[in-house]
C-alpha cells in the first residue's frame, strides 16, 4: 500500500490531470471545484463513445469495457461477478440522509483475471480507482493504472478485468462525497494488504499530498466555512471514510465471506439505521374500489374505473376497440404479468393487441379506461352507447 504522501508525478497521472494544485487548508471545495472537475472530465464520456466494436471486444486496462445494454455483453467477455450500482431514496422524515448511493455488494472477493460487471440500476455513476492520477492517494495495487469507467446509461454496464492481486478501493465520482465506495480483494491477501484506515491517513496528510477519501470532519468544516448560516451543521450523508473504515470491509472478512452487502456496512455505522428503507410495493394492476352507486368495482393501479365492451367476445383474447375507439377507451396494458389486489376474485389474463402492447382481461373480458373519467371514483363511461359497463370484483359486467 502506497503511503498517503505519495507524490503525484507526471508518470502517475498518465497525462490525465496534470499537476495537482496546492492548497492552503483542508480543501473540499477546491477539490470539488478543481480536482473533481478534472477527474470527471477524464471519465464522464458516454458508453456509446468508448464501446469497441464487438469484432474487437476487449477490456482496456484504463477504460474497461462499457456497453449501453447490460444484456449485450460479448460472449468472450462474460463476467465472473456482478456488482449493481444503486440509489435508494430515504424517508424525508427519517432524520437521516435523503438517499443512499451504494455498490451492491460493497465488498467482493475475486480471483486474479476475473471479470467484474458493474450494472447501472440507477443513473450518473462511475467506477473509479483511488489513484494519484485522479488526485487521490493510491488505494489500488502498485502498477495498476488510474482506471475509471465513463458514465453509462441506466441498464447499461461496465466491465473490468482485475489482473493484479491486491486490494482495490473504488468510488463513484459523482457520488463520492456521499460515501459511494466499495472494496475488492483480488486473490489471496494477508494482514499486510489491509489498507491504511482513512481516519489515520487524514491525520498524517500534508498540503500537497494526494487526498485520502473524504471524512465527515472535512465535509462539515467546509459546510461551516462556506456560510455563517451553516454554523454547527453536520454532514447528513455517508462519507467514504465511514464506509471504507467499516469493520465489515476488513480484507480478511471479505475473503472469508466472498461478498459483503451494503447493509452489513450500514450496520457498522452508528449514526445510521442497520437496514435500507423498504421500497414501496407497486400497486396491483387490478384492484377493487367501493363505488357509491355500483358497489365493488374493478379499478386500475391508479384506482381509475375499468370497463368492459359488449362488442368484445368473452375469452376470445382479442379487442374490438382500436383507432378512435381506443383513444376514447384506452386499454389497460402491462409489461409482464398482471397482479391482482386482495379483493379481486376475477382471473386475470393477457393478450397481445394489434399495436404489440399487452392488454389485461378480467374473467375473459378485455379491460379499458374511459378518457372522460378524471379522478378515482368517476364512472362516466357506465352505459355509454348501451355497450360499456363497469365490472364487479369477480369480473362480471354490472349493467345497471
Amino acid at each position: 500500500m502506497t503511503p498517503p504522501d505519495e507524490e503525484t508525478t507526471e508518470e502517475s497521472t498518465n497525462g490525465t490531470t496534470g499537476e495537482w494544485p496546492g492548497v492552503e487548508r483542508r480543501p473540499l471545495l477546491k477539490a470539488l471545484g478543481v480536482g473533481a472537475a478534472l477527474s470527471l472530465g477524464t471519465t464522464r464520456t458516454t458508453a456509446q463513445e468508448t464501446t469497441p466494436s464487438t469484432d474487437e471486444a476487449q477490456i482496456d486496462a484504463l477504460y474497461g469495457y462499457p456497453t449501453p445494454d447490460a444484456k449485450d455483453v460479448p460472449a468472450d467477455l462474460q463476467p465472473d461477478h456482478e456488482v449493481e450500482l444503486h440509489i435508494v431514496l430515504n424517508d424525508p422524515e427519517s432524520g437521516h440522509a435523503s438517499f443512499y448511493a451504494h455498490f451492491e455488494p460493497t465488498g467482493l472477493h475475486v480471483d486474479p483475471g476475473d471479470i467484474v460487471q458493474f450494472t447501472y440500476d440507477s443513473p450518473e455513476h462511475t467506477i473509479t480507482a483511488y489513484h494519484p492520477g485522479h488526485g487521490f492517494q493510491r488505494r489500488v495495487p502498485d502498477g495498476v493504472p488510474p482506471f475509471s469507467s465513463p458514465v453509462v446509461n441506466v441498464d447499461g454496464a461496465w466491465l473490468y478485468r482485475f489482473e493484479e492481486a491486491g486490494v482495490y478501493d473504488l468510488f463513484c465520482s459523482p457520488h463520492h462525497v456521499f460515501g459511494m465506495n466499495m472494496r475488492l480483494v483480488v486473490g489471496d491477501a494477508d494482514e499486510g494488504d489491509q489498507p491504511d484506515s482513512v481516519a489515520e491517513s487524514w491525520e498524517t496528510w500534508e498540503e500537497g499530498d494526494p487526498f485520502p477519501p473524504w471524512e465527515p470532519a472535512g465535509l462539515e468544516f467546509e459546510l461551516n466555512e462556506f456560510s455563517e448560516q451553516n454554523d454547527g451543521a453536520e454532514w447528513a450523508w455517508l462519507t467514504p471514510q465511514e464506509v471504507l473504515d467499516a469493520p465489515s470491509l476488513d480484507v480478511s472478512r471479505i475473503q472469508d465471506q466472498g461478498t459483503v452487502s451494503f447493509e452489513a456496512v450500514l450496520g457498522d455505522i452508528d449514526r445510521y439505521p442497520d437496514t435500507l428503507p423498504e421500497a414501496d410495493e407497486a400497486a396491483a394492476t387490478v384492484q377493487v374500489r367501493e363505488h357509491s352507486e355500483h358497489g365493488s368495482i374493478l379499478v386500475g393501479p391508479d384506482e381509475m374505473t375499468l370497463y368492459m365492451f359488449d362488442n368484445d367476445t368473452q375469452g376470445a383474447g382479442e379487442s374490438s376497440c382500436s383507432g378512435s375507439c381506443a383513444e376514447a377507451w384506452p386499454a389497460l396494458t402491462v409489461e409482464g404479468e398482471p397482479t391482482a389486489g386482495e379483493q379481486v376474485e376475477a382471473e386475470l389474463t393477457t393478450f397481445e393487441r394489434e399495436d404489440g402492447s399487452t392488454q389485461v382481461a378480467a374473467n375473459g373480458w378485455p379491460l379499458y379506461y374511459f378518457a372522460r373519467d378524471e379522478e378515482p371514483g368517476d364512472a362516466n363511461g357506465q352505459g355509454v352507447n348501451d355497450a360499456w359497463w363497469v365490472l364487479g370484483s369477480d369480473g362480471t359486467p354490472i349493467k345497471s
